[in-house]
Formats: C-alpha cells, structure tokens, sequence
C-alpha cells in the first residue's frame, strides 16, 4: 500500500500503519477507552488530481487515528473530501462541511480533527472564521501537526488570521512552484503529455527523465499538417465556416484521431489552437517560441480567429433554433407577419381539392402560419396562411443577389470609420477600471502592512477590526476584479475595425457555402444574415438584413438600416 507524499512521490506504507486502516482492528483499540471519553470527527481532503488519483487520505487517517487513540478520545464519525480545492471552493458549498456544522449544532462530537488546519480550507478571508464558528459551538480544534488551536482572546483571534493568511500564501507559493516546473520543460520545447493536437505526433527522440526512462517530444505529422494549414487558410482568406471545413475534410475520407468524422467543434479547436505557431501550451504554463513545430504563422492565425471570434451567444442560439425545425423551409425563427408583427410557425399544412368528377385530392404543403391571428389572439388584417415554397423562393432570389454582390465586391473600409470612436470610448473605460483596481489593491496592502503593527501593539487599529477590514477589502477587490472582468468581456464583443473586416469574410465565406450547403445549415446561415423576414397580403415581402453585413452592400448607409431598401414583392 502506497501513499503521495508532497513531492508526488509514492511512499509505501509499513505494515505497522497499515493496521491502523483496518477498521476492525482499529475499532478493537477503541473499545478500551472509558465510554464516557471525549468524543472526536475525524475529517481527510485531497484537492489536486495527483493527490485523487494516488490518494493520501490513508496517511492522513493513519495520523488523525493514532492521535484521537494516543489521546484518549472515541472516534465518532469520519469525513472525507476528494477533488475538493481548499483554496477555491468556499465552505458553504462543501457539503462535508456543512454536514459537520450540522452535526457540531446537535452535540454529536466534542472534538473536531484534522491532519493540518489547511485541511479545513486555504482561503484566508474564510477559512479562520470556519475555524472559529466551531470553537464557538462548544467544538474542540486539534490539528495532529499544530496541537489545539484556542480562540479564547483577540490575540488567538488575530493569530488565527495570520495562520490561514500565512498558508494560503504557501499554496499560492506551491502552485507557482508548479506551474514554473512546468514552464521549465515546456521552455525547452519538450512534451508534458496529454492531448496531441491534429497534426503532430509523439515521438520518442532518445530524451530520457531523472528516473532514466524514456520520454517521448511533439514533432509535426505531415500528412495531417497540410490539412492543418487549408483549415486556417480557407477559413482566414474565404471566411469558411466550421461547418463547410468539417464538410470538405469528410468528404475527403479524413477522420479524427477517434475515427469519428470531423464536426465543426472539431475544426473550430483547431482554428482556436495557438500551439500550432510553434509553441507547446498546457493549462498552466506555455514554452517560448519552437520554428520546427510551427504549421501557420502568427498573422493568418489571427485572421482564422477574427473570423471565430464573431459566433456570438445570440447568434448560435438564432443558429440552434433555426435548425430545429422539421420541415422543407429555410426561414423557420426569423419570418414575422408583416401586419402584426407577430413570429409565424412553419408546419405542414394538408389542402384538399374535390375534382369535377367528385373525386378529393390531398396535397400536403409546407407553409407560414400568423398564429395570432390563426387562434384570434391578436387584431391582424394578413392571411393566415402562407405558402413556405413561394415565399422561400422569393427570399432566395434576394440573398443569392446578395452573394454574387460580394464575391465581385472588393472590401471597402468604409464601414471602419463609424467604429473608432467607439474604439476609443472603450480604451477609456477600461483605463479608468484599471484605476480603480490599483486603488483597491493598495488599501489592501497597506492593512497587510498593519498586521505586524498590531502585534508590537502600535497600530491604531484593534487586531479584530484589522481582521475585518482586511477580509472586507479582498471581498471587494474580488468583486470589482469580477467587474473588469465583465467589463472586458462586454468590450470584446463591441464592434472594431477588425471586426468590420471580420464581418465581411463571414458574409464572404457563407457566398460560397450557401449553394452546397445542407438545407438545416442554410436555415443557420439565413438565421445570423437576415434579421427578419416581413410577410404580407398579396405575398409582399420585406426582408431586414442584419445591419452588419448589410453596410458591405449599402457601405455609404447610416448605422439604422431601412428595410424598404432590401425589398420584394410577389
């Protein structure tokens, strides 16, 4: 039997320890305690993968028994946690946690153990006051490293803090040991293991580890790297979507490495992948530059992801719903009734014919209903009904114009001149939002500094209120760093020039994917160019394009587009 030791060593276990897992044996030596001994809760956690997958939760029941035993207590319950981060998850969402609280409120236990105090948690501002609610509630805290930890004035309190501020610095100083260890073998242009993206392979090149066994480096496969290489072109240069690379891929007998046909989730990972400029990436740490794993350089990979980088939330829910419908139309969620502006279904409607000779024909039919007006829910002069074919068609004709506009249309930078001021409007926020955090961060640091004070006994602040004003200015920091985080993402998806251009290689890309395209995907691709489509009696039709492809054909418009621009009638 083995357990991880903080080194990710695998350490056995002597047999002698090994006992103390046993839970007969172990229940054998509690048995000759008094029955009125101090009852005990025994809680275990592991957080990172390594610890899960090794598991050293049996040395940390190995110590907590010999202690509660060494000491006379009765062990009345065991907890244990797996894959939970001290430092990341808050107490109230750890169930064990809570299960212990609600134990502690009943008086089941006297005595609450662990094998370190940072088993209880690593997050400084909460952590010292989970600690604290125990004592409060009559719970005893033992740590088989750090004895009882007593909370009986403002000193233990205020040294309490300090112990949890102190060891969540060290995880802080753990994780960035991590990560530089990593980074170290990364920078060397070595492979850690784990995915390899299309296009490489793994090869064994006579590299070997500190054990003397055999590792294995990333070198570029040919024969998928061209297939690579079309990906970011066609995608950069012609605004092909994921859908339409997926689609050529296939029908050229290629498949991923699970033997699985290629969606286009598959071709937009790959598109989104920067290793394949030369770098070896992992989730925590990225090697410098490598020429000979480089398959794209840096420029068309940015213009493969300006193209990416369009598909909205909005727009891939418009996309998704567009291809829901069962039925031969291609405008099912974006068709509207031109008199009451309400949305209309798409359905299959049976018409029936009685011929001179008596005789009743069927003849079932895709067509447009104004459910409004259908049910009598809404005052509405339209038809009721439409006939899908008719309308489609007309929709056609128009969009198919569309596209023979842009593909003999050369880019015109008109449209970029409406988008810098905006771009400059944005500049400003995010500086004063940078302020603001710095500010914050400051106060911050200068409370920190205020904690030696208070121990010499020259601070003018008490050490509780210190304890306070601390945990108050890192909630705050949190939560404006969440505000500039949400600020950003909301200033990532505000129009640039880049985007402009962006917008036009998508309205490229859909020209020359529209005629081979599946009829759901046409549906998709009508679903994000078209912002409605207007139909009225006599089959007048009124469609609205989304304003940011229109300004490709109408560059010199304003930003409000008018719908009698784009219009057919029937």
């Amino acid at each position: 039997m083995y357990y991880t030791d903080n080194q990710g060593n695998r350490v056995p276990i002597s047999e002698a320890d090994q006992r103390w897992l046993n839970d007969s044996w172990f229940h054998t030596q509690q048995l000759k305690l008094p029955t009125d001994a101090p009852r005990a809760a025994l809680t275990y956690r592991v957080s990172t993968k390594g610890q899960v997958d090794h598991d050293d939760i049996p040395l940390q029941k190995i110590e907590c028994r010999k202690f509660a035993q060494n000491h006379g207590w009765r062990v009345v319950a065991e907890e244990a946690e797996k894959g939970i981060s001290g430092s990341k998850v808050s107490a109230s969402k750890r169930d064990v946690i809570q299960k212990l609280r609600e134990e502690a409120e009943k008086k089941t236990f006297d005595i609450l153990l662990v094998y370190m105090f940072d088993r209880l948690g690593r997050i400084d501002s909460e952590t010292p006051f989970v600690l604290e609610w125990f004592v409060n509630h009559g719970v005893q805290m033992w740590s088989t490293h750090e004895g009882q930890q007593r909370i009986e004035n403002h000193a233990d309190k205020l040294m309490n803090y300090i112990r949890f501020w102190q060891a969540a610095g060290e995880s802080d100083k753990t994780s960035m040991r991590t990560r530089d260890r990593l980074r170290q073998i990364v920078s060397s242009g070595h492979y850690t293991g784990g995915f390899v993206p299309y296009g490489y392979r793994i090869v064994e090149k006579g590299r070997v580890n500190k054990r003397e066994q055999a590792v294995k480096d990333l070198e570029i496969n040919e024969d998928e790297a061209v297939w690579v290489r079309e990906i970011f072109e066609r995608a950069a240069n012609e605004g092909a979507s994921g859908y339409y690379l997926a689609k050529v891929l296939n029908e050229r007998g290629l498949r991923t490495r699970q033997g699985a046909k290629f969606q286009a989730n598959n071709v937009l990972r790959i598109i989104r992948h920067e290793g394949y400029t030369g770098y070896i990436i992992t989730k925590s740490a990225r090697s410098e530059h490598i020429p000979e794993l480089q398959i794209v350089d840096k420029e068309l990979f940015q213009r493969a992801n300006e193209i990416v980088s369009r598909r909205s939330t909005k727009l891939e829910e418009a996309k998704r719903l567009a291809s829901q419908s069962d039925n031969p139309t291609l405008l099912a969620g974006i068709v509207r009734c031109a008199h009451c502006r309400a949305k209309m279904s798409a359905f299959l409607h049976t018409d029936r014919y009685k011929l001179a000779d008596g005789t009743v024909r069927e003849k079932v039919q895709p067509k447009y209903n104004c459910y409004q007006r259908g049910q009598k829910l809404k005052d509405c002069d339209g038809q009721s009904l439409y006939l899908a074919q008719r309308v489609d068609d007309v929709v056609l004709e128009v969009v198919h114009e569309m596209f023979a506009r842009i593909r003999t249309k050369p880019y015109d930078a008109t449209a970029e001149r409406r988008v810098r001021q905006m771009e400059q409007e944005q500049r400003r926020q995010k500086q004063e939002a940078e302020k603001k955090l710095k500010a914050i961060q400051h106060k911050l640091e200068g409370y920190e500094d205020e904690v030696i004070r208070v121990i010499d006994g020259t601070s003018k602040f008490s050490d509780e209120m210190l304890a306070r004003l601390i945990a108050r200015t890192e909630a705050e920091l949190q939560q404006e760093k969440q505000n500039y985080e949400e600020l950003c993402r909301g200033l990532q998806t505000k129009e640039t020039v880049s985007d402009i251009r962006t917008y036009y290689r998508d309205f490229l890309g859909w020209a020359n994917e529209f005629d081979c395209a599946s009829l759901p995907r046409k549906r998709a691709i009508l679903s994000q160019l078209l912002d409605s489509v207007e139909v009225g009696r006599g089959y007048k039709i009124i469609i609205h394009m989304n304003v940011n492809y229109e300004q490709f054909l109408h560059p010199d418009t304003q930003e409000e587009f008018c719908a009698a621009d784009i219009c057919a009638g029937g």
